[in-house]
């Protein structure tokens, strides 16, 4: 009978502690900081930015998809130019579960071409065959002509050209946005 006492003494020595090296951690959760736009709203055709920051995350991804690579990160922005009303979700995916915020931006009408300068240098009454230079600017347009035409071809920004007067000449300088809108300014050099 005294081995029965021996063996439960042996039992209770056996008995298994936790490893503290074994413990599970629980992942700390997937943060979205911020997730915003430069604009609430904006005209047809112009570049929204886009701007987030994430925390303990593995993958980002933005609906509608942007055709831009997308990777976690503490502040990154971004391009897109979107077409209509649009609201953007970004969800990010981690060890810590899935979060998403929503952003939305309102589009509205293209800005109309607007020609701020168009002006001849020097007199308007020229000798036939005389150099002419004319100076323009435009913004917001998608394309630019002159008619009767330049040698050169036009472009939006801020620019000067030289044309040769044979006659009496008005000369219309276009601007076009993309969505087809125009604006007009014209311009007469006359033949002394």
């Amino acid at each position: 009978m005294r081995a029965l006492p021996l063996v439960f003494l042996l039992f209770i020595g056996c008995e298994k502690k936790a490893d503290p090296t074994r413990a599970v951690e629980t992942p700390k959760p997937t943060k979205i900081t911020h997730f915003y736009g430069n604009a609430v709203s904006l005209p047809r055709g112009e570049t929204l930015t886009l701007c987030y920051g994430t925390e303990n995350a593995a993958t980002v991804s933005i609906t509608p998809p942007i055709e831009t690579e997308l990777r976690p990160s503490l502040n990154r922005c971004i391009g897109d130019t979107p077409a209509k009303d649009t609201t953007y979700t970004l969800k990010a995916g981690g060890p810590g579960g899935d979060v998403s915020q929503t952003f939305q931006v309102k589009i509205g009408p293209p800005p109309k071409p607007l020609i701020t300068n168009f002006q001849l240098q020097g007199d308007f009454v020229r000798p036939r065959g005389s150099k002419v230079q004319f100076c323009y600017a435009v913004d917001f347009a998608a394309a630019v002509s002159l008619s009767p035409p330049a040698a050169q071809p036009l472009k939006a920004g801020t620019h000067c050209f030289e044309v040769v007067v044979e006659k009496t000449t008005t000369y219309i300088l276009t601007a076009t946005a993309p969505d087809g809108t125009v604006d007009r300014v014209q311009n007469t050099v006359t033949l002394q």
